[in-house]
C-alpha cells in the first residue's frame, strides 16, 4: 500500500489544527494500540507532546504481533511475539521517556473479540486501568481502519467510553488514511482535526525505527511477511497526525 492521496487525507488537509492540550484533558492519556508499532505510526508525536506538557501516558498494546511473518522459520510465532514486545517497549520508552509506560495485553493477532458480550473482560480491565491512572483522555485506533484488530480495538474503546463517559475520546487512523471512502460524519466541522508534529519528528522517527521487524529486512526468510515500504514510513513520520473526535452526533 502506497501513501497515495485519498478522501480522508484530502479532508485532513483542510481540517482545523489543534494543540496537544486539546487532545489530553487534564490528566493521564491512555493509548490503545492494536499492534506493536501503531502507537508510533498513529500518534507518536502526540504522545511526545503530551509528555512534554506534563501528562502521564500509558500505552496498552492489544495484540502480540505474532502473525506479521507467518512463514518465517527463524522467527516462529512465540519468538516473533517476544521480538515485537521488545520493539514496542523501546518505542514507548523513546516516546514517553520512561520504561514503565506500556501495558502488554498479549492477545494473539486477529483474536481480539468484537462482540459486546465477548469484550467485557477486556473492558473491565481497561476501566480499572482508567481509574488507577486517572485517565482523562483515550486515544484509540479508528474503526474505519481496514484490519480486524483495529476494528476490534475501536469497539473496545467505544464500550470503555460508555462505561467511563467522562473520557475524552479521539481515534487515530492508520490504514484508514488511504481508504477509498470515508463516513459522511468526518466532513462535520471539528470532527476531524490535525496536529502539527514537525517538532517531534526526530523522536517519532526513532520510535518507528525501533520496530525493526516491520520497517527493515530483519526477518528475511518470509516473502509474504509484512514490510512497510519506505514511502509509507516517510508519510507517517512527516505528515501531521490525524485525530477523529469520537462521541459526536
Amino acid at each position: 500500500m502506497r501513501a497515495a492521496r485519498g478522501p480522508l487525507l484530502d479532508l485532513a488537509a483542510e481540517a482545523p489544527w489543534v494543540a496537544g492540550e486539546d487532545l489530553t484533558g487534564p490528566g493521564t492519556v491512555l493509548v490503545l494500540a492494536p499492534h506493536p508499532d501503531d502507537e508510533a505510526l498513529g500518534c507518536g508525536a502526540a504522545i511526545v507532546q503530551a509528555r512534554a506538557a506534563g501528562h502521564r501516558v500509558v500505552v496498552a498494546v492489544m495484540t502480540d504481533g505474532r502473525r506479521s511473518h507467518p512463514n518465517s522459520q527463524t522467527h516462529g510465532p512465540e519468538a516473533l511475539a517476544a521480538l515485537r514486545r521488545s520493539e514496542v517497549e523501546r518505542s514507548v520508552e523513546i516516546l514517553t521517556g520512561t520504561a514503565d509506560a506500556m501495558l502488554w495485553l498479549g492477545v494473539p493477532d486477529c483474536a481480539l473479540p468484537k462482540a459486546e458480550g465477548e469484550i467485557a473482560p477486556l473492558v473491565d480491565a481497561l476501566a480499572g486501568l482508567v481509574d488507577h491512572v486517572g485517565a482523562t483522555a483515550l486515544w484509540s485506533a479508528w474503526g474505519g481502519d481496514p484490519h480486524c484488530d483495529h476494528e476490534a480495538t475501536a469497539s473496545i474503546a467505544a464500550s470503555l467510553c460508555r462505561r467511563r463517559p467522562d473520557l475524552q475520546h479521539f481515534s487515530y487512523p492508520v490504514w484508514g488514511r488511504f481508504a477509498d471512502a470515508v463516513p459522511d460524519r468526518l466532513s462535520r466541522a471539528g470532527t476531524l482535526v490535525r496536529l502539527e508534529t514537525s517538532g517531534e519528528r526526530d523522536r517519532k522517527q526513532a520510535a518507528v525505527a525501533a520496530h525493526r521487524s516491520q520497517m527493515t529486512g530483519l526477518i528475511d526468510d518470509d516473502p509474504d511477511g509484512f514490510l512497510m515500504e519506505p514511502a509509507l514510513q516517510h508519510h507517517f513520520i512527516e505528515a501531521p497526525e490525524i485525530f477523529i473526535r469520537e462521541g459526536r452526533p
